[in-house]
Formats: structure tokens, sequence, C-alpha cells
């Protein structure tokens, strides 16, 4: 959940952003990535990193390299991701040589290999895992055993589970290293205990022999690797014709790791398949991870399978699938049911996930609710649903998706849904702008009493729009009903309504009503009545307290009249810079008047007061974004 601590660190970085500082436009990317004190947006996430990226900071032209490669949030461009990895390792950068390395390891192991020893000696333990392998198979290097050794040693060092297993390995052996049983169950049980299912079995297989550390390993050399290699590599493959679901996955391990055989992945993935088909759940495991790893979406199925059968680390896997919100198939109550199945095996993860969910999604479980009764019929809430995607609040923020839902709802005749819908079509949010179509579910929310509906079409009868006959009395039926409703824009457009039928005291009456409920337009002619003494005493004082009111809510024709009135000093003293800065802001947003009157207003004035002005109205642009935010 977004904290008004994060939102406030979201701004503040955000004005260092704007003015081109490549640390704070890569933070603001990560924020927008990771909907911390702003909604998710993942265009507005690239457009920041890449902006960052462009003014050399390291880290974002690598993160944009990667979101390149992958294809996340941006088309996938190899090309693209090529240019920023090797832009990021130019200046230094570890895991950016690693990319290239991979990048270029099926057609030119000699260059892969060069990046992966640039990208080890600058610490990446990705990197001498890499350098390990290429020097133990001679890939793009002469082989080098003892090499080999050492930068799988570097790797296996810094945590990775996969060094660990094959310094283990060649521990086990005595490839590039004497021979050594205690260590090599070091670094397996080093592995295993990180969950790696290759070390796993490894310390299975050698307990399973019924023979110590140092026996096992002894008489594996006595009896020579390469004949022990093949005598066990036949046997399993002989078990395999009439073996049963046991066997199946020891071949797929054994293929996966190249144990006895040549490696081959997918030879392992065959016998991981018919494994667990057989419903062995460490060959669906085996199988789920090596799918993920290649971004396939059949591992969902095979964690489904494993999940099942009580597996907990696929548990969890469902569960956090089921409640991401960008999964088509995203459920949340069966999402927790998984986590709390994993949580009953005394899993810890699985009740910290189920806690955070609890603590941070409260809204994302209304939102889901919502969706159930939804997805049963209710038209309520369809249209619950429908102002989720709106908003934003509980999902990510889709107009389109959000329109869809309005439209079941109002289908069903559910007022706020068809008034919402034709706000849509009036505006063209989240569907193609169609006045005919607007018109139409406006004016059947507008027969049920909808107070928005009616406004909307009494200002639309009240302007001739769109082809509809101008009918200022049904504006005026309309807008009152809304009005006496306390729709307060109601309220606002029937005081402009008497105002254009010059009946200024009524005209005061509702304005004034919208106005001390702080509808801003209705500040500002209310404002315009005290000046000009329309169904009211004339009074600059006044005046000027409501244009406040309104300029401060941002609407530029009161913050240009405002400006106007501290160059006259009426209702207040004179003041050309604070009449500047009003103008200044009016200008900004687009109001022609005081463009006029901003460019006379500055050749009035020195240089520091100009200065002066352009600090108030830049700070007074701060607190209202801030305040927007909030």
């Amino acid at each position: 959940m977004t904290t008004g601590r994060d939102k406030a660190t979201f701004l503040r970085t955000l004005k260092s952003a704007r003015l081109g500082l490549p640390d704070a436009q890569y933070e603001i990317g990560l924020m927008y990535a990771n909907g911390i004190g702003v909604a998710q947006d993942f265009k507005q996430a690239i457009h920041w990193i890449r902006l960052s990226a462009e003014r050399g900071h390291v880290p974002a032209q690598y993160l944009l390299g990667t979101r390149y490669l992958s294809g996340v949030a941006i088309e996938k461009n190899e090309h693209q991701a090529f240019v920023w990895f090797l832009r990021a390792a130019s200046q230094g950068h570890a895991k950016a040589y690693f990319r290239l390395g991979k990048l270029h390891s099926v057609s030119h192991p000699e260059a892969a290999f060069f990046c992966y020893q640039k990208g080890a000696e600058l610490g990446s333990s990705e990197a001498q895992l890499a350098v390990g392998q290429a020097f133990a198979k001679g890939l793009g290097v002469s082989q080098d055993l003892v090499q080999a050794f050492h930068w799988c040693k570097e790797a296996a060092n810094q945590g990775v589970p996969a060094a660990q297993h094959a310094l283990a390995d060649m521990y086990a052996s005595g490839l590039g290293v004497e021979v050594d049983a205690d260590a090599a169950f070091f670094w397996y049980r080093r592995a295993a205990i990180q969950r790696y299912a290759p070390s796993q079995v490894a310390l299975e297989r050698l307990d399973g022999d019924g023979l110590g550390r140092s026996q096992a390993l002894g008489q594996s050399r006595r009896r020579g690797a390469t004949e022990r290699r093949q005598t066990l590599a036949k046997d399993w493959m002989e078990a395999a014709e009439h073996g049963d679901a046991n066997v199946w996955y020891h071949l797929g391990l054994m293929f996966e790791l190249g144990l006895a055989v040549a490696q081959d992945a997918e030879l392992a993935e065959v016998w991981y398949s018919r494994a667990g088909h057989g419903e062995d759940v460490r060959a669906q495991m085996a199988l789920a991870r090596m799918l993920e790893a290649r971004q396939e979406p059949s591992s969902g199925m095979w964690y489904s399978r494993a999940a099942d059968q009580g597996n907990v680390e696929a548990q969890v896997k469902v569960g956090e699938s089921l409640l991401d919100v960008n999964n088509p198939d995203c459920d949340v109550f069966q999402g927790l049911a998984w986590f709390l199945q994993a949580g009953q095996q005394h899993d810890r993860g699985a009740w910290c996930a189920l806690a955070d969910t609890f603590h941070k999604d409260a809204q994302a479980l209304a939102s889901a609710s919502y969706r159930k009764a939804a997805n049963l019929g209710d038209a309520r809430s369809q249209f619950l649903v429908a102002s989720g995607y709106a908003t934003g609040i509980g999902v990510s923020r889709d107009l389109v998706v959000a329109v869809s839902w309005y439209k079941l709802s109002a289908e069903q005749g559910f007022a706020e849904a068809q008034s919402a819908l034709g706000a849509c079509y009036l505006a063209g949010i989240g569907v193609p702008a169609d006045f005919r179509q607007a018109v139409e579910w406006l004016q059947k929310a507008a027969d049920q009493g909808d107070a928005k509906a009616q406004w909307n079409m009494g200002s639309i009868f009240a302007s001739g729009r769109g082809g509809v006959k101008r009918d200022l009395p049904a504006a005026f039926a309309l807008c009152k009903k809304a009005a006496a409703g306390g729709f307060v824009p109601a309220q606002a457009t029937l005081g402009v309504l008497f105002t254009r039928v010059r009946d200024y005291a009524q005209a005061a009456l509702w304005l004034h009503k919208a106005a001390e409920q702080g509808d801003p337009e209705a500040q500002y002619n209310l404002g315009l009545a005290y000046i000009k003494g329309r169904g009211v005493v004339a009074d600059f004082g006044v005046a000027f307290r409501w244009m406040v009111k309104a300029a401060e809510q941002g609407l530029a024709p009161a913050q240009a009249r405002l400006g106007l009135l501290y160059v006259t000093g009426d209702g207040v003293a004179l003041d050309p810079v604070e009449a500047h800065k009003w103008l200044i802001l009016a200008s900004k947003a687009g109001d022609s008047a005081a463009m006029g009157n901003y460019a006379r207003s500055e050749a009035q004035l020195g240089l520091m007061q100009i200065a002066e002005a352009q600090r108030r109205a830049t700070a007074w642009m701060d607190v209202s974004a801030r305040k927007l935010k909030l």
C-alpha cells in the first residue's frame, strides 16, 4: 500500500527528475514500475529509465537492456538489448558483461568468453560460473580444469548453488583439484540447503549406496570414473524399459546434470515428463523449474500438479501466480487458499505471504469479492468493478476494461453505470467518443434520477452540442433536479444559466450554494458577480476572497482575474510581484487573456521582481502537485 511518505518521496524525486538528474530519473522509473508513491505505469517507467540511460546512468542502461531482452513492458528487441548492455559494460557494469556473453554464446564463443571473463573479474557471480564452465568444457578458450575450479569456487563463495554443486563434483571426481570427500559433501550440502535439486539428489545417492563419505568417493575413484559412468548409464537405461516413475525421474536427473551420460536438456525433459505424468512430484517440480527458466507458460501446469500432491514450494508458486493481477487467470481467493495449504504444512514463507496479502491488499481482496459477484451477474458489483479499473483502486488501472464492465451493468439498468458509461462516450475515455451513444446512456440514467446524468444532459441542452437542439427550458429543468438533490456541479451550472437569462438574484443564490461547497467554477463566477454587482452588492473585497479560493484550486480564469486585482489594488493591496505570479500560472494553464497581461506585467517589473514571482509560482505548483497526489 502506498503511504503518504511514499507519495512525498515520489514528488520530491520527480522534481529532480524533471530537472534532468539521471539518478532521480532512474528512481522515478523504478517507482512507476513498482507502484511506489504513484499508480503502477510501465510505460512511464520505461520513459524515465530511458531518459536516465541516455544520460549515461549505468544501472538504467543495464535495466533497459534486460527489458529489451525479455520483452517486458517494451517490444522485445535483442539488438537494442545488446546496445544498452554494451553501453553499461563499457562503464564497468559486471552483469552487463555477463549478458553480452550470453548473447554471444551461441554464435561467437570466443567473444562470449571475453565478456564472461570481464564480468567475472568485476565480481559478477554469474559470469564467474560461466567462465568456470567455459574452462571446463573448452568453450571459446582452451580447456583448463585448474582455472575451471578457480572460477567455480569464486562463484560458489558468493552463494551460487549451481557453482557450489559444480565445485562439489570437482572435489568428488578430482577434476582440477585433488579428491576431497569432506569438501565435496560440504559444497553439496551448501547447495542443497538452497533447495538446489541436483545437490539434494547427489547427497541422497551417496547415502543410498550405504557408504560413508570417504568410502563412497574412494570407491568411485578406485573403480575408475569412466567405467563407473558407463556401467551406471547402462543399468539405468535397461531399468527404464520396465521401470516406473522413480526410475524415469532419475534418468531425467542424469540427463539434466550430465551424470554418467552426456548432458541433454531435451532428453531430461522427456524423462521428467514421463515421470511427472506418473505423478512423481520430484519430476513435476524439476520440469516446472526448467520450463519456468525458459519462461514457458506450461511451467504453471506442472507446478499445479505438484501442488495438488502437497508440495509446499509448488503451492506457494501457484498461490503467487493466482494473486498476480496481471495474470489473466488471476483468482485471489484460490491463491490465498494455496498459501493457507502451504502454511498448514508449517511453511514460514507461506504464512508471511498470506499476512502480507491481508496487510497491504485489503482493497484488492474487496475488488476480487466484487468481481466474484460481478461474474455472477450482480449489476452493482459490475459497476464497482468498473470503478476500480477506472481509478486503479485494487487493480491495475485499465479504462478499456472499465468501460466493458460499465456496459454490462448499464445493460441491466443500473443508473450509476449508465451515467458513467455515458460520460465515457462523451469524453472518449476508454472508448472512442460517440455523442449519440453518450446521449442515449445519459438520458436513461437521467430518467432514473441520476443527478450526474441529469447535469450532463442539462449541460448538453444548454450548449446545443453534437447536433442536439439547444433547449434552455430543458436545461433548466434537468439542472434544477440535480441541484435540488445536492449535486454541486449542477448548482454551479444552474447559477450560470440564471446569469444567461439575467436573473442575477437566482444566479447568486445557486452560485453561493456551490461555491460554499468548494466548486471552483462557482467561486469564480460568484467573484465576478461581486465585481459587477449582479444579484449582490458590489464588493471587491468579497470578490477577491472568492477569486483566491478558485485560483488556489487551479482554475486558470480565476488566476488571471486574481492577477489583475493585485495589479489594480481592487479589494487587496497593490502587489505587482504577486500579480505576476498569478499571471504566470494562468498563462501556463493556457488562459489567453492572461498571456497578454503577463507580457505587459513583465515589461513593468525588474529582474529581481520577475525572479521572485517565478519562484513563488514554482513553489505554488509544487505544493499543488503534492496535494493532488495526496
